[in-house]
């Protein structure tokens, strides 16, 4: 219960301390049932802001907030920061503008500021506050500039105050940890019909006579400068997505099933960022594994009920008799079944894996969800099949079909689905009318580091990337490049049996791009566009010191999204892979086999790149070059001149390793749109 005063006094401070007002445009994306929307509704009609309702779903769906807020022009928003991470991992948010974002309902990490500042433009804060005190009730400006970590929750809004106090209510000092306690006329009167809960929890302030503080339950301390920094949990009440959950009423709905004799649920975060609930418990004779979470789901809200459930002979304890948490295992979410046969099934397998951090392929029979997916993975799934094939299933296909083979069908249906391996992919559909461009890999063989570039150009053109057949490290390596490129050549004339044939690739990729031109000549075949992005004819490398192999494996690393020079110390494949396999990448999640066939490949380079002699091209190559890198060499387009007819040069400030950077990619995809016609 909260008196209407202490939702004015909220919504007057934020819209006089944040200046917002008729040029502003406030996105409603929040579901009413979450206490965020009452700003969200309410703001713009004391503001005079125009209010922007999104449709249903768009709360989790990345893709369509960022075209709501470039429709729109939306200048302020909300996001709980679990999303906000899925909506900065999200394409369609690359460069956009936004007044203000507010952040509220979880923790806000230092990397999710850093990560948002170095894609978005505009102000981010950090908000605090339960539901017990009229939605936020702390600020913090996550500048660019702030290096705080933690991010503390901030200062107190206007009459409002936050106490940080010990066991018997006395303040602590500033940088020790306390119990925290809210104060001010923004205090709910209360729980509706519970007054033992409002007594444990509504206390009198023994500083202000009168007036009474609310015990959030969290834990925090103050800086010098007065900012409170949120330490954690002192209940058993969590928060995951934003949403509180009260462990103790799931374990009571647990034990109404009469399948436990004892259990206790957990929110666990085994990998960063990534909370889940977990039950731990001793069953009654009819338990059978997987028959509670129905159950459950018929009485709890499904963000409560748990993705695993562990039985154990007896609940661990420690010398004391306590419940010992500490000593109770990780739940492993693991399947088996027929392995993946379809190009669509051995996608999402891979992508299973990758997403839910399985240690292989996910198996045909796989659900999403009984691996440990939830809402916001499943987000995450969206995004990369989308990233992969180019089609976007929508959230609500993997919701319906979980189960791996299922999914494949309804990717299928759409068309047949590759799983990203073959020698050919397509990675963006454009008109049918105009020529596709061939993207040619760089040293490791794969081509899906060109996906950012190829949804630049579409939907003006459709983009495939040439893949090296070696990726299946049961297929020989190629006797030399000249041989590379002819499969190539051949490959890419029977796709494109009519018409121009455009080519494009970044390093050993555009010298490939450079002999696939003159076999295509040599085939009768017209070539358009042959860009080389940052390579340079094998004369410059033939007599250059043989690379460290260690070197040459670092390479990977940026295939991956990683600065291979900021990481010179793995200097052993095995140090490579491992850190591969550790992060969140792609690359990490490849099965052992690929992987091996992609370390194969790029310690081959090479010896293709030194034992090739160029052929003339008789026609133009575009060469464009990294103005900020090769500093002492002379590595200049115009090292091209015996081996093309003409030369067309830009250059762009960008490093080698940058080239095909989403910053990078917005100068060049204009200037290659532009040369295709």
């Amino acid at each position: 219960m909260i008196e209407h005063r202490a939702i004015v006094n909220r919504l007057l401070w934020m819209r006089d301390h944040y200046g917002i007002g008729p040029g502003d445009r406030i996105l409603q994306k929040t579901p009413a049932t979450f206490d965020v929307s009452v700003w969200e509704f309410i703001l713009p009609c004391i503001s005079g802001a125009e209010l922007v309702m999104a449709p249903p779903g768009a709360h989790r769906d990345p893709s369509e907030i960022a075209r709501l807020i470039r429709a729109h022009q939306i200048t302020t928003l909300h996001f709980v920061p679990s999303m906000l991470s899925a909506f900065l991992a999200a394409p369609a948010s690359e460069g956009l503008t936004i007044r203000r974002t507010f952040c509220s309902g979880e923790e806000l990490t230092a990397d999710q500021r850093s990560r948002f500042h170095r894609r978005i433009q505009g102000e981010l804060h950090n908000l605090y506050g339960p539901t017990e005190a009229a939605v936020d009730v702390t600020f913090w400006p996550a500048t660019p500039e702030d290096r705080s970590n933690p991010l503390p929750i901030g200062w107190p809004v206007w009459n409002t105050w936050l106490p940080v106090l010990d066991e018997h209510l006395r303040p602590v000092p500033a940088g020790m940890p306390g119990n925290l306690y809210l104060g001010g006329v923004q205090l709910a009167r209360g729980y509706l019909g519970r007054p033992d809960l409002t007594a444990d929890r509504f206390i009198p302030d023994p500083r202000h006579p009168g007036q009474r503080l609310y015990a959030t339950g969290d834990v925090a301390k103050t800086r010098p400068d007065g900012a409170v920094v949120y330490l954690g949990r002192s209940d058993h009440q969590v928060k995951i997505r934003g949403l509180r959950i009260e462990l103790g009423e799931i374990e009571a709905a647990i034990m109404a099933t009469g399948l436990a004799r004892e259990c206790v649920v957990l929110a666990r975060e085994d990998r960063a960022g990534e909370k889940r609930l977990v039950t731990y418990l001793v069953a009654e004779a009819g338990y059978v594994p997987g028959r509670l979470a129905p159950l459950l789901a018929g009485g709890l809200p499904s963000y409560m009920v748990p993705a695993a459930e562990i039985t154990l002979a007896a609940l661990p304890v420690t010398s004391n008799g306590k419940l010992d948490r500490k000593a109770l295992p990780a739940p492993e979410f693991t399947a088996s079944g027929r392995a993946a046969e379809t190009g669509a099934e051995r996608l999402l397998a891979r992508l299973y894996a990758e997403i839910l951090h399985l240690d292989a392929p996910a198996p045909a029979e796989a659900d999403f969800f009984a691996l440990g997916g939830d809402s916001l993975s499943a987000v995450r799934l969206v995004l990369r099949i989308a990233e992969e094939t180019g089609r976007d299933p929508g959230l609500g296909a993997i919701f319906e079909n979980p189960v791996l083979d299922m999914l494949a069908a309804r990717l299928d249906a759409a068309g047949p689905t590759e799983d990203g391996l073959g020698p050919l992919i397509r990675l963006a559909q454009g008109a049918s009318d105009r020529a596709p461009l061939f993207l040619i890999h760089p040293a490791g063989g794969l081509g899906w580091g060109y996906r950012a570039l190829a949804r630049a150009l579409a939907p003006g053109v459709t983009v495939y990337a040439v893949q090296h057949p070696g990726l299946d490290p049961s297929v020989a390596l190629p006797e030399n490049l000249a041989a590379l490129a002819a499969g190539y050549a051949t490959l890419v004339a029977k796709t494109q049996p009519e018409g121009p044939i455009h080519l494009a690739g970044w390093s050993v990729g555009g010298i490939i791009a450079q002999e696939m031109a003159v076999g295509l000549a040599a085939m009768g075949r017209e070539t358009g566009l042959v860009a080389l992005m940052d390579s340079y004819p094998t004369d410059v490398w033939r007599n250059e010191p043989e690379p460290d192999p260690a070197a040459a494996l670092r390479a990977l690393l940026a295939i991956a999204g990683h600065d291979p020079e900021a990481h010179r110390d793995l200097d052993s494949r095995d140090k490579v892979v491992a850190f591969l396999r550790q992060g969140d990448s792609a690359m990490g999640a490849l099965p052992d086999q690929v992987l091996d066939g992609v370390v194969r490949l790029v310690t081959d380079t090479n010896r293709l790149v030194r034992s090739h002699q160029h052929r003339r091209y008789d026609g133009t190559i575009t060469h464009i070059r990294a103005g900020n890198d090769h500093a002492g060499r002379d590595l200049t387009p115009s090292l091209w001149a015996p081996y093309a007819a003409a030369t067309d040069r830009l250059e762009i400030p960008f490093l080698h390793s940058e080239m095909i950077s989403p910053a990078a990619i917005a100068l060049i995809a204009p200037e290659l749109a532009k040369r295709m016609g």
